[in-house]
C-alpha cells in the first residue's frame, strides 16, 4: 500500500513544484472566482474581445523596494469559452502573471506577488452564469509600455491587449 502510495504522490508533489516555475501556464478555474462584475464592467476596463481587466491600476502601480511595479488588476471574462491571457515572448523577462492558484517558490499556495515568480500566461475557465470575475494582478520589471495577448477557445488569432505603462513616481528636485 505504501508503494502504491509513494506512486501517486511524488508526480503529484513534483507536478505542483513545476508549476511555481515562472514563466508557464497556470489556470484560473469558476472555483477561484470573485463573484460577478457590476453590468457596466466594460466601460470602466481595458477590453479585449470577452475579456476585461477592470480599472487598469497598471498606471497606478506600487513600486517594491527593488524598482519592480506590482498592481493588483480585477480580471473579467464575459462568456463560457476558455479565455487565454498571455505576455508576448519578448516580455517574459519583465511581465508577470498573477492569477488562479498561484504557487509560491516553496511549491505551496501563496496570495503574495514576492513569494512567487508569476506566470506568462493564465487560462481562464469561466462559470456557467455568463460573466466571471477573478482577483489578480501583475508584477512589471521597468516603465516600458506593457501589452498582452488575449485567445478565444474556438476562435482564430490573438487579440491584442494593450496596458500602458506604470507610473514613474516623480522625483522631487533638491
Amino acid at each position: 500500500m505504501k508503494g502504491l502510495l509513494a506512486l501517486i504522490l511524488v508526480p503529484l508533489l513534483v507536478t505542483t513544484a513545476a508549476s511555481a516555475a515562472p514563466g508557464e501556464t497556470n489556470v484560473a478555474d469558476c472555483d477561484q472566482t470573485a463573484g460577478g462584475p457590476a453590468p457596466n464592467w466594460r466601460s470602466a476596463s481595458d477590453v479585449a474581445g470577452p475579456l476585461g481587466i477592470l480599472d487598469n491600476t497598471l498606471q497606478h502601480a506600487s513600486r517594491t523596494h527593488n524598482g519592480q511595479f506590482v498592481a493588483k488588476m480585477p480580471l473579467v471574462v464575459e462568456g463560457r469559452e476558455t479565455v487565454t491571457l498571455r505576455v508576448p515572448p519578448g516580455l517574459r523577462s519583465r511581465v508577470f502573471l498573477y492569477y488562479g492558484r498561484i504557487i509560491g517558490r516553496d511549491g505551496q499556495p501563496t496570495t503574495s506577488f514576492t513569494e512567487s515568480g508569476g506566470y506568462s500566461a493564465t487560462e481562464f475557465r469561466p462559470c456557467d452564469r455568463g460573466t466571471s470575475a477573478w482577483p489578480g494582478g501583475m508584477r512589471v520589471k521597468g516603465a516600458a509600455p506593457v501589452h498582452l495577448t488575449v485567445t478565444v477557445e474556438g476562435r482564430p488569432g490573438s487579440i491584442p491587449l494593450r496596458l500602458g505603462r506604470p507610473r514613474v513616481p516623480a522625483t522631487k528636485s533638491v
